[in-house]
Protein backbone atom coordinates (compact mmCIF):
# COMPACT_ATOMS: atom_id res chain seq x y z
CA UNK A 1 0.00 0.00 0.00
CA UNK A 2 1.11 2.90 -1.16
CA UNK A 3 0.08 6.95 -0.88
CA UNK A 4 0.66 9.41 -4.25
CA UNK A 5 -0.03 12.83 -3.73
CA UNK A 6 -1.45 14.00 -7.17
CA UNK A 7 -1.66 17.73 -5.89
CA UNK A 8 2.70 17.51 -6.00
CA UNK A 9 5.31 17.83 -8.74
CA UNK A 10 7.49 15.53 -7.19
CA UNK A 11 4.82 12.56 -8.12
CA UNK A 12 5.58 11.31 -11.55
CA UNK A 13 2.60 12.57 -14.56
CA UNK A 14 1.91 15.51 -12.05
CA UNK A 15 3.14 18.62 -14.33
CA UNK A 16 2.95 21.15 -10.87
CA UNK A 17 2.28 21.50 -7.22
CA UNK A 18 -1.50 22.73 -6.12
CA UNK A 19 -2.30 25.38 -3.63
CA UNK A 20 -4.10 25.03 -1.40
CA UNK A 21 -6.39 27.69 -3.07
CA UNK A 22 -9.87 27.73 -4.93
CA UNK A 23 -9.88 29.12 -8.59
CA UNK A 24 -10.67 33.15 -8.63
CA UNK A 25 -14.13 34.23 -8.12
CA UNK A 26 -15.85 36.28 -11.03
CA UNK A 27 -18.43 38.50 -9.55
CA UNK A 28 -18.30 37.05 -6.17
CA UNK A 29 -19.38 34.02 -6.81
CA UNK A 30 -18.48 31.55 -3.97
CA UNK A 31 -19.20 28.22 -4.77
CA UNK A 32 -17.45 26.47 -7.76
CA UNK A 33 -16.69 23.36 -9.40
CA UNK A 34 -13.23 21.67 -8.92
CA UNK A 35 -12.18 18.11 -10.65
CA UNK A 36 -9.04 16.41 -11.19
CA UNK A 37 -8.30 13.56 -13.50
CA UNK A 38 -6.84 9.88 -11.78
CA UNK A 39 -5.17 8.48 -14.89
CA UNK A 40 -3.75 5.08 -14.20
CA UNK A 41 -2.31 4.54 -17.90
CA UNK A 42 -0.12 7.59 -16.74
CA UNK A 43 0.56 6.03 -13.96
CA UNK A 44 1.43 2.48 -14.85
CA UNK A 45 2.26 2.57 -18.54
CA UNK A 46 4.35 6.05 -17.88
CA UNK A 47 5.81 6.16 -15.33
CA UNK A 48 6.47 2.13 -13.95
CA UNK A 49 4.49 2.33 -11.01
CA UNK A 50 2.71 -0.54 -9.73
CA UNK A 51 -0.45 -0.27 -8.19
CA UNK A 52 -1.88 -2.69 -5.58
CA UNK A 53 -4.86 -2.47 -3.46
CA UNK A 54 -4.91 0.05 -0.68
CA UNK A 55 -2.93 2.68 -2.55
CA UNK A 56 -3.84 5.79 -2.09
CA UNK A 57 -4.10 9.09 -4.55
CA UNK A 58 -4.40 12.48 -2.81
CA UNK A 59 -6.33 14.04 -5.85
CA UNK A 60 -8.59 16.95 -5.37
CA UNK A 61 -7.04 19.77 -2.67
CA UNK A 62 -9.25 21.19 -0.71
CA UNK A 63 -8.38 24.50 1.18
CA UNK A 64 -8.93 25.68 4.92
CA UNK A 65 -12.34 27.48 5.25
CA UNK A 66 -14.07 25.58 2.50
CA UNK A 67 -17.73 23.61 2.78
CA UNK A 68 -17.85 20.65 0.46
CA UNK A 69 -21.63 20.37 -0.50
CA UNK A 70 -21.32 17.36 -2.77
CA UNK A 71 -18.40 15.34 -4.34
CA UNK A 72 -18.20 12.40 -6.95
CA UNK A 73 -16.80 10.68 -9.34
CA UNK A 74 -17.46 9.42 -13.06
CA UNK A 75 -15.47 6.88 -15.23
CA UNK A 76 -13.95 8.48 -18.29
CA UNK A 77 -12.67 5.42 -19.60
CA UNK A 78 -13.35 2.22 -18.06
CA UNK A 79 -10.20 0.47 -16.31
CA UNK A 80 -9.00 -3.22 -17.19
CA UNK A 81 -9.03 -6.20 -15.13
CA UNK A 82 -10.76 -5.73 -12.03
CA UNK A 83 -11.15 -2.50 -10.16
CA UNK A 84 -12.92 -0.81 -7.03
CA UNK A 85 -12.23 2.69 -5.47
CA UNK A 86 -13.63 4.32 -2.16
CA UNK A 87 -13.38 8.03 -2.34
CA UNK A 88 -13.37 10.31 0.64
CA UNK A 89 -10.97 12.55 3.22
CA UNK A 90 -8.55 10.41 4.99
CA UNK A 91 -8.83 8.06 2.08
CA UNK A 92 -12.38 6.33 3.82
CA UNK A 93 -15.40 5.46 1.81
CA UNK A 94 -17.80 8.06 2.98
CA UNK A 95 -18.35 9.69 -0.37
CA UNK A 96 -18.00 6.85 -2.70
CA UNK A 97 -18.13 3.02 -1.39
CA UNK A 98 -16.70 -0.33 -3.19
CA UNK A 99 -17.74 1.77 -6.82
CA UNK A 100 -16.94 -0.54 -9.86
CA UNK A 101 -14.69 1.15 -12.20
CA UNK A 102 -14.82 -1.21 -15.11
CA UNK A 103 -17.60 0.73 -17.12
CA UNK A 104 -17.72 4.26 -17.72
CA UNK A 105 -20.84 6.66 -15.88
CA UNK A 106 -20.93 8.26 -12.54
CA UNK A 107 -20.45 6.47 -9.46
CA UNK A 108 -23.36 5.49 -7.20
CA UNK A 109 -23.75 7.32 -3.83
CA UNK A 110 -21.59 6.78 -0.46
CA UNK A 111 -22.09 5.83 2.66
CA UNK A 112 -22.68 9.56 3.90
CA UNK A 113 -24.25 11.07 1.06
CA UNK A 114 -25.99 11.29 -2.45
CA UNK A 115 -22.94 11.32 -4.88
CA UNK A 116 -24.32 13.96 -7.72
CA UNK A 117 -27.15 14.77 -6.12
CA UNK A 118 -27.19 17.91 -3.60
CA UNK A 119 -31.33 16.81 -2.66
CA UNK A 120 -33.01 13.66 -3.91
CA UNK A 121 -35.44 11.73 -2.20
CA UNK A 122 -34.11 12.81 0.71
CA UNK A 123 -32.11 15.66 1.28
CA UNK A 124 -28.03 15.07 1.02
CA UNK A 125 -26.11 13.89 4.13
CA UNK A 126 -23.12 14.59 2.58
CA UNK A 127 -21.31 18.17 3.87
CA UNK A 128 -18.04 19.07 5.09
CA UNK A 129 -16.82 22.05 6.50
CA UNK A 130 -12.93 21.63 6.26
CA UNK A 131 -11.02 23.91 8.86
CA UNK A 132 -7.58 22.87 7.87
CA UNK A 133 -6.55 21.91 4.50
CA UNK A 134 -7.28 18.25 3.37
CA UNK A 135 -7.42 16.23 0.71
CA UNK A 136 -10.16 14.23 -1.31
CA UNK A 137 -8.62 11.01 -1.80
CA UNK A 138 -9.68 8.14 -4.06
CA UNK A 139 -8.40 4.27 -2.36
CA UNK A 140 -8.73 1.01 -4.06
CA UNK A 141 -10.02 -1.16 -2.63
CA UNK A 142 -9.06 -3.85 -5.15
CA UNK A 143 -7.82 -3.46 -8.26
CA UNK A 144 -5.60 -5.47 -11.11
CA UNK A 145 -5.76 -2.41 -13.73
CA UNK A 146 -2.99 -0.84 -15.36
CA UNK A 147 -5.50 1.46 -17.57
CA UNK A 148 -8.43 3.62 -17.04
CA UNK A 149 -9.31 7.54 -16.36
CA UNK A 150 -11.43 8.48 -13.42
CA UNK A 151 -12.67 11.79 -13.02
CA UNK A 152 -13.21 13.22 -9.36
CA UNK A 153 -14.94 16.38 -8.73
CA UNK A 154 -16.53 18.15 -6.22
CA UNK A 155 -18.74 21.81 -5.63
CA UNK A 156 -17.35 23.62 -3.02
CA UNK A 157 -18.29 26.88 -1.36
CA UNK A 158 -15.13 29.57 0.53
CA UNK A 159 -16.68 30.63 3.64
CA UNK A 160 -13.36 32.79 4.19
CA UNK A 161 -13.77 36.44 4.45
CA UNK A 162 -12.93 38.14 0.59
CA UNK A 163 -12.93 41.27 0.95
CA UNK A 164 -13.94 43.69 -1.52
CA UNK A 165 -15.82 42.31 -4.37
CA UNK A 166 -13.46 43.74 -7.73
CA UNK A 167 -16.33 45.88 -9.92
CA UNK A 168 -15.61 45.02 -14.10
CA UNK A 169 -17.10 47.98 -15.13
CA UNK A 170 -18.51 51.45 -13.48
CA UNK A 171 -21.92 50.05 -15.14
CA UNK A 172 -22.59 47.58 -12.65
CA UNK A 173 -21.68 49.86 -9.78
CA UNK A 174 -25.14 51.71 -8.08
CA UNK A 175 -25.64 55.47 -8.15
Amino acid sequence: MATYDMTSSGTATVGANSIAVLPSMKHGEAVRKIEAYLDFGKLVLDSGYTLATGDVFQLLEIPAGTIVLNAGAEVMTAFDGTATVDIDFAGGDDIVDGFNVTSVGFAAAGTNGQTNTIVGAAASTYTQFVSTTDTIDVTLASSNATVGVLRVYAHVMDCNEHGTVVVDVDRDQLA
